[in-house]
């Protein structure tokens, strides 16, 4: 943790010294159609749509397929979320602060963001036939920063609560079979990540970016971004 904390701080300074002009809340953009590599325990895909809404408001589709090997076997997960975002240049937002009449000056050094939403997953496994779907609330924030025409980069936390297979255990007391039986384990994950893209031209980025998990291990992500 301490060295991703690390490599945020120096991102956050080099990425700033790019630019020195000030710079408006919807420089940054959030209409794009980005296309991702992952890799954790094994490769997967993803895929994800953002689409601006007047007000700073926007909102986001995303789906990703991914292989997970665990201590209870291996299975397979897809995901599929749908979240309402709110953005913000911290300039901006504290311009709209004041106290006892004395307005704040702020200049706009990074975007401010905010999502919240829904998940949906599915977990299937070859070991008997395991199969389930889960719901849960999708809720991400975090702070982009850098040269919007040119290299960015973000810092993001991923508050959702997240499952994972496991053998389900023979309660005290009673007898079970020798057939192996599996749910779903929830608990309230904790991702935190950064992230670095760089704009080729107006049309289309590359990006590429990593998390961590207080359940599943480290993610990493490279994508093809196409701005609308």
């Amino acid at each position: 943790m301490k060295s991703l904390i690390t490599l945020v701080f120096l991102s956050f300074v080099s990425f700033n010294a790019y630019t020195n002009e000030e710079k408006k809340s919807d420089d940054f953009d959030y209409s794009s159609l980005e296309l991702n590599i992952i890799q954790t325990e094994s490769t997967g895909v993803g895929a994800k749509i953002s689409i601006p809404l007047p007000g700073g408001l926007y909102v986001v589709a995303e789906r990703k397929a991914e292989e997970i090997d665990s201590k209870d076997g291996s299975y397979e997960r897809i995901i599929n979320s749908a979240r309402l975002g709110v953005h913000a240049g911290i300039g901006d937002i504290f311009s709209s602060i004041s106290s006892r009449g004395i307005k704040l000056s702020v200049k706009n050094i990074f975007d401010v963001y905010a999502e919240v939403g829904i998940k949906g997953t599915a977990y299937e496994s070859d070991i008997n036939s395991f199969s389930e779907d889960d719901s849960k609330a999708n809720v991400i924030a975090g702070i982009r920063f850098g040269n919007p025409s040119g290299w960015e980069g973000k810092f993001f936390v991923d508050f959702s609560k997240d499952a994972k297979v496991t053998i389900k255990q023979c309660p005290s007391g009673q007898v079970c079979t020798e057939a192996i039986e599996y749910e779903l384990d929830d608990d309230t994950d904790q991702k935190y990540g950064t992230g670095i893209l760089f704009n080729i031209n107006q049309r289309s980025a590359v990006s590429f970016e990593i998390s961590t998990s207080k359940l599943f291990d480290t993610s990493m992500k490279i994508g093809y971004q196409l701005n609308f």
